[in-house]
């Protein structure tokens, strides 16, 4: 076997994507879906050197050479793991990225470097942005149950987050399609507001209280987020499916509609604060089945924000694709239709 070196994380020929942690800058800490790091690198070989902190069971991690998807297995480990990603690359300069295909309540994990042959390098990667965005949003957003290609239109498989995705969920493939940057500050489960949702049980944690936070998952630490390292150009808000749970017939209650719509308000009037009046922020809700409901009461908003920097945006099938989380083929259908609302925003 050649012999190979390791690249410390903290090499300038790393760029990184996402609300990642760098306290420790030689093994920086991966939380948010679609959170990401990528160089390029010379040789025939590449690893990586993972330390995976699980909640769940089983989980996976993504990575993408030259064009080409791979997927690994994260198991329980008290040290550092070494996963080979490939081997017998043609000679010449090859590109890698490894990303965090699920949200944080199924696992953190920090980056060790990137193992490469002995006589190899890595060059840094200076991709040249055209924009930054950021997705605020649950399950769709992050790209759940998005690889169970055969379900279109239909309910979910019975799965076990094998079929998780962030790389292919409509916030990334935006980010692609824009030729932008991308915080994908997803979860699954979430509300809006504290106190619904499915997101971690023990204190039903809503987006209120999450889109502040570097880490938000409890049992992993709370850690705050600083706004200065990321100023988006739009921030999508995807929010209000799940505080169905547990009551869906309080949305219909004056006070507590006055309530959600208060805290989503603030929530923007917030970031509007940290992010100036350049961002621009586009208000939806997916084609996933829900009730019309909240789609109203996001008009209202809207309307009561009376902010010309705050769109509304309604999809095609808004509500009406897939009582399943979209797959592939409908979270590019989104990507496509955002992007295009984008692009056309004067």
């Amino acid at each position: 076997m050649t012999s190979k070196k390791l690249i410390s994380p903290s090499d300038k020929a790393f760029s990184y994507m996402g609300r990642i942690d760098f306290e420790q800058a030689d093994n920086p800490l991966f939380i948010y879906a679609g959170s990401m790091v990528t160089t390029k690198f010379t040789g025939t070989s590449v690893g990586m050197l993972i330390s995976p902190m699980l909640i769940y069971a089983q989980t996976w991690i993504g990575a993408v050479v030259d064009g080409i998807q791979y997927k690994f297995d994260l198991n329980r480990s008290e040290t550092p793991v070494y996963i080979p990603i490939i081997e017998g690359l043609a000679e010449g300069e090859h590109t890698v990225t490894i990303f965090k295909r699920t949200a944080g309540s199924h696992h953190y994990f920090r980056f060790g470097g990137l193992m490469i042959d002995a006589d190899a390098d890595v060059i840094p990667y200076e991709h040249e942005y055209d924009m930054n965005i950021e997705v605020y949003g649950d399950s769709v957003s992050a790209g759940e149950v998005v690889e169970a290609v055969y379900y279109d239109g239909h309910c979910d498989p019975e799965h076990n987050s094998c079929y998780d995705n962030s790389w292919f969920s409509y916030s990334l493939s935006l980010a692609r399609k824009l030729n932008a940057k991308v915080h994908c500050n997803a979860q699954g489960g979430i509300s809006l507001v504290d106190g619904a949702g499915y997101f971690n049980p023990s204190s039903y944690i809503g987006m209120e209280t999450v889109y502040e936070q570097m880490s938000y998952v409890p049992e992993m630490g709370i850690t705050k987020w600083d706004f200065s390292r990321y100023i988006p150009d739009y921030v999508i808000i995807a929010l209000g499916q799940n505080d169905a749970h547990p009551d869906p017939k309080r949305i219909y209650e004056k006070e507590y509609r006055e309530h959600w719509k208060t805290t989503y308000k603030n929530m923007v009037n917030s970031l509007i604060e940290k992010y100036g009046d350049k961002t621009r922020f586009i208000v939806i809700t997916t084609v996933l089945m829900h009730e019309a409901t909240w789609d109203e009461a996001l008009d209202e908003i809207v309307n009561e924000l009376d902010n010309k920097n705050v769109a509304r945006f309604r999809f095609i099938r808004n509500a009406s694709a897939t009582p399943g989380h979209p797959r592939i083929t409908e979270q590019e259908e989104m990507a496509g239709e955002l992007a295009a609302f984008i692009r056309n925003w004067k």
